[in-house]
């Protein structure tokens, strides 16, 4: 499960980098400010998901055993708050947890559940 939730801070750091790259485009092409608030928290957020926080986020995830709900990646990152990951009803093999925060949904696949 671990693996997976890192994973998916990789990918968004991935969309979020396609989106700052849209942005910019987009400022470059019209020549305004509209979009520098926008831009400057897509940078913000990209910069937060790098080596330190990644291995920060692992060990606070070593610290949790069920039945206690394992913690939300994206709130830990960005925001530095331990949000409850919830379990959802399964789908097939894979197993959807909902962050009880932000509301972000993670698909993990049965057998790496509690990987």
């Amino acid at each position: 499960m671990l693996a997976e939730l890192v994973k998916a801070l990789d990918e968004k750091k991935s969309v979020l980098e396609r989106e700052l790259a849209a942005i910019r485009a987009e400022q470059s092409r019209n020549g305004n400010a509209r979009y520098a608030r926008e831009s400057m928290e897509k940078e913000r957020r990209v910069a937060l998901i790098n080596d330190q926080s990644i291995k920060e986020y692992k060990a606070l995830w070593q610290t949790f055993t069920p039945p206690n709900p394992f913690p939300c990646p994206f709130c830990f990152v960005f925001e530095k708050k331990v949000s409850p990951l919830k379990p959802l009803l399964r789908v097939e093999d894979v197993e959807p947890v909902r962050c009880t925060v932000c509301g972000e949904t993670f698909e993990i696949p049965g057998e790496l559940l509690y990987a």
